[in-house]
């Protein structure tokens, strides 16, 4: 299946349009060389594509952007956008449920739990990041940590965890940061 515009005739000749094609193309693209399987549709102001790939392991990418408008109240005259972008990168990982963790940011309420919860703790490379984890701290956090380093320096990573033999990267980018996602296929 391809990635489908679904867009009005006006709309396919807006800056925004052609913006989210290229995107959905590179990102189709890229799926192809890896002899996957893309499925998705965009507009001028939005997109929302899957691709799954089999290298050596199944990955599901999962790339969203949406924008919205709301107006104000009748006293207020304001037109306002909201833009939410997101990729995911998700696969299946076969160890044992001990390695159950979750790396996000943190909250205002984080340091009463890390108190409380022996199980929280702060995350190295970034104050903005902390980790829950079930046991013991796993090599593959620091695997992670390594590979996605400039994800979390720059404020992308939005939560990664690693449930019920789960990987779960959560970020909040306009990016498809393919260089990355081929330096995590092939060292995870």
């Amino acid at each position: 299946m391809k990635i489908k515009p679904k867009a009005s005739p006006d709309e396919m000749s807006s800056p925004f349009f052609k913006k989210n094609e290229k995107f959905c193309s590179d990102f189709e693209s890229y799926i192809s060389t890896k002899n996957g399987k893309v499925k998705g549709n965009y507009n001028a102001w939005s997109y929302l594509v899957f691709g799954k790939i089999y290298s050596p392991k199944n990955w599901i990418l999962k790339y969203k952007k949406s924008t919205f408008t709301s107006t104000g109240n009748l006293l207020i005259s304001s037109k306002k956008q909201c833009l939410l972008v997101l990729a995911e990168w998700e696969t299946e990982r076969l160890v044992t449920p001990n390695y159950e963790f979750i790396i996000r940011k943190k909250t205002g309420i984080d340091f009463i739990k890390k108190i409380i919860n022996k199980s929280i703790w702060d995350f190295d490379l970034s104050d903005k990041y902390i980790i829950e984890v079930k046991n013991q701290k796993p090599k593959l956090i620091s695997k992670l940590t390594e590979i996605l380093k400039t994800l979390f320096l720059n404020g992308e990573i939005y939560k990664i965890s690693h449930l019920n033999n789960r990987l779960k990267i959560e970020m909040r980018t306009e990016e498809h940061h393919f260089e990355i996602f081929e330096k995590l296929i092939s060292e995870i």
